[in-house]
C-alpha cells in the first residue's frame, strides 16, 4: 500500500500534524470518480462528466484518462493504519477489475454485483452507499449514514406487492412477497434491477423512498 509519510500528498487529502486527513474540497471529487468509472466504465467518460462539472485536478487542468487512471489505481485512498479510507473497498475492487479486464482484453468485465442494492442505493445527502469489507450494512462515504443490509432488504420484500409490476414478473398468481424468499441472489438482483431506479435512505431513521423505473 502506498506510504503516507513521504511524497506527494495524494488527491483528496491533505497534510495536518504530520498525517493525512480529508480534503473537504478535494475528497468528495475523488470519491466521484470512482463512483462515476464503476457506472460508466470508460475512463474518458468520466473526464467528460468531471470537466462539464468544473471540476479540475489540483494545477487547476483538465481531467484526463492519464490522470484518471493514477487516481483509480493509488490504493491509499483504502486507507491504513495512519489515513481513513476515502473509498469504500468493494467500489475500488470493482474499479480495479474494469480496469485491469480493459487491459488484458480492450473492454469491461461482466458486471458482477456483490450487494443486492449495489449501485442503487443512495443518501439522504446525494451520495451513493456502499457495503465496506466485512461489514453487514451500507455506508455513506460522505455523512456516515448506515443502514443494515438485512433491514434494507425486509424494507423492500415488505413493498413488493405494492409495485405495478410488469407481467413476466408475476409469479403465476401467487403473490410475490411470498416467493421471495424463495429466490436466489441473482433472481432478487434482476427483480430490483427491473423494478428500481434509486432507492433513497431519507434519514438515520431508516426512511426510504423507491423511486420506479
Amino acid at each position: 500500500m502506498t506510504s503516507s509519510r513521504t511524497g506527494p500528498t495524494p488527491f483528496g487529502y491533505k497534510r495536518k500534524s504530520g498525517r493525512l486527513v480529508f480534503s473537504p474540497d478535494e475528497a468528495p471529487v475523488r470519491l466521484r470518480i470512482f463512483e462515476l468509472f464503476a457506472e460508466h466504465e470508460r475512463r474518458q467518460v468520466v473526464c467528460t462528466i468531471l470537466n462539464a462539472e468544473g471540476y479540475r485536478t489540483r494545477s487547476g487542468a483538465l481531467f484526463t484518462s492519464t490522470t484518471l487512471t493514477r487516481l483509480l489505481t493509488d490504493d491509499i485512498v483504502l486507507g491504513n493504519e495512519e489515513v481513513e479510507a476515502l473509498v469504500p473497498e468493494e467500489l475500488w475492487k470493482r474499479c480495479k477489475t474494469i480496469l485491469e479486464a480493459q487491459k488484458g482484453k480492450g473492454g469491461p468485465p461482466p458486471r458482477k454485483v456483490a450487494n443486492l442494492f449495489s449501485g442503487i442505493l443512495h443518501c439522504g445527502c446525494g451520495f451513493k452507499m456502499y457495503v465496506p469489507s466485512g461489514s453487514r450494512k451500507y455506508v455513506c462515504g460522505e455523512c456516515r449514514t448506515k443502514i443494515a443490509k438485512d433491514d434494507l432488504e425486509d424494507i423492500f420484500h415488505a413493498q413488493l406487492d405494492s409495485y405495478p409490476l410488469p407481467a413476466d414478473l408475476k409469479a403465476g398468481g401467487q403473490r410475490l412477497s411470498e416467493k421471495w424468499t424463495s429466490f436466489s441472489f441473482e433472481q432478487k438482483r434482476k427483480l430490483v434491477e427491473a423494478i428500481t431506479k434509486r432507492i433513497e435512505v431519507a434519514d438515520k431513521k431508516v426512511t426510504c423512498f423507491f423511486y420506479l423505473v
